[in-house]
């Protein structure tokens, strides 16, 4: 197939270097970054430059791998040029939006295939120079298809199969939204809330690895993850609220001295836990 990839980033950089190293698909790179598009050259993240006249009514396949207000602006420029039949995807980290704007488009142009994507793979850094071909390996991917073809979302799943991934999960954006707001903004929340502390700047020589994790996505992209915290908010302030709940309750029982209390909390905690992973692993058996 001919793939399209919009953005050439950690993300998109990560998936054009998959697809060029495991598949036989022919990738178009495009960034209005010309420095990305030189680094894509170098790493073999693309098989040449996306020549928007000549390549968009030909590829099979294009996929936005922006921030979301981005990938709307470009979707909309974009998907008027392509041919009956052509899939269009993002790999967003929020889907309502996306698909909402998704869906207004498929009822003018019903010969495409739309659906929004997320691989649940990323690093603490940003650009292309940071890409790994191996990134996806293992990884989940979320679908939030917004048009209905089996076919189409078979050749979707099986790309994601193709450059690693463990396996797909195909949702609501609703649903995706719900969840993402846990599993991953809440965590970039929490760690960038942590590293405020004022011991933070002097931990060398007191800290091991429970620092390391914890703090290890403060390092992120401002921008991005702004746009994604504001657009999810509604999830979001849910599960920050329900933090704090249950950072009262250990504060609580630490300043009041109730080591029965706290032990009852820290067990619970450990059950969660522990209930988490064995969900994880059953999941990963099916």
């Amino acid at each position: 197939m001919k793939i399209a990839i919009i953005g050439m980033g950690l993300i998109g950089g990560s998936l054009g270097r998959a697809l060029i190293r495991f598949t036989d698909n022919e990738v178009f790179g495009y960034d209005i970054d010309g420095t990305a598009l030189q680094k894509a050259d170098l790493l073999a993240a693309h098989t040449r430059a996306l020549d928007f006249d000549k390549d968009l009514k030909d590829v099979d396949v294009v996929i936005f791998a922006l921030c979301p207000r981005a990938a709307i602006l470009s979707m909309n420029e974009i998907v008027p040029r392509l041919k009956n039949g052509a899939i269009v995807m993002d790999i967003c980290g929020n889907k309502r939006i996306i698909v909402d704007e998704m869906t207004r488009l498929a009822e003018e142009y019903q010969n495409l295939f739309f659906i929004g994507t997320h691989p649940m793979a990323g690093r603490e850094y940003s650009g292309i120079s940071h890409s790994s071909a191996t990134l996806f390996e293992r990884a989940f991917v979320v679908l939030t298809p917004v048009s209905q073809d089996i076919e189409k979302l078979a050749v979707v799943k099986n790309l994601f199969l193709s450059i690693g991934a463990n396996d797909v999960e195909i949702c609501t954006a609703k649903k995706h939204d719900g969840m993402i707001s846990y599993t991953s903004q809440l965590a970039h929340i929490v760690s960038s809330s942590y590293v405020k502390n004022p011991h933070c700047s002097s931990h060398a020589g007191f800290s091991a690895g429970s620092f390391k994790d914890l703090t290890r996505v403060a390092k992120l992209d401002p921008n991005m993850w702004a746009e994604l915290f504001c657009e999810n908010k509604d999830y979001l302030v849910r599960d920050i609220d329900e933090i704090i709940k249950h950072l009262q309750e250990y504060r609580d029982a630490i300043s009041e001295g109730d080591e029965e209390r706290l032990k009852v909390l820290l067990a619970d905690g450990v059950k969660q836990k522990e209930a988490a992973e064995t969900a994880r692993k059953n999941r990963i058996k099916d």
